[in-house]
């Protein structure tokens, strides 16, 4: 499993997940990836992080791991990959990666290329973010249903 993230200032930590995430490998995940690229790029602390809502993001010790660290997030409607604009950035590093496939021929070969991809451009990612008052519109419209997002 892919754990990423992106900032309206550019793109965050992407790290290889081995096996399967439970609620503690979560935590970790959060605290050793996230953390730095808070720190990086909001250092006035004015930040919002936004996950979906796998169980593993609504555990109790992930709950509690994020009141005790102060972690800002905001509650996010289930089943909403419209709103949810790193979608779109899975969207382009899994086309990216099916172009390089004679580039992989192993596990490390598949995570340079990964994180190669994931250079995504900070106007690109400007653009998803200015996108989002228009999701929210279109949802809105769509009475919640499937949009173009």
């Amino acid at each position: 499993m892919i754990w990423g993230c992106i900032t309206y200032h550019g793109v965050g930590t992407i790290t290889v997940v081995e096996g399967n995430i439970n609620a503690l490998k979560y935590i970790e995940i959060i605290d050793n990836n996230l953390w730095p690229v808070v720190v990086r790029h909001f250092p006035d602390d004015n930040y919002v992080f936004q996950d979906d809502n796998a169980p593993v993001h609504r555990a109790l010790s992930v709950q509690d791991f994020r009141r005790e660290t102060g972690l800002k997030s905001m509650n996010w409607p289930a089943q909403s990959p419209d709103l949810n604009i790193i979608e779109n950035c899975w969207w382009v590093l899994k086309r990216e990666l099916q172009k390089r496939t004679q580039n992989i021929n192993n596990t490390k070969d598949l995570e340079r290329e990964i994180r190669d991809i994931w250079e995504i451009t900070v106007t690109y990612l400007k653009s998803l973010y200015n996108s989002i008052p228009r999701r929210i519109l279109r949802v809105m419209r769509n009475k919640g249903k499937h949009t173009k997002y």
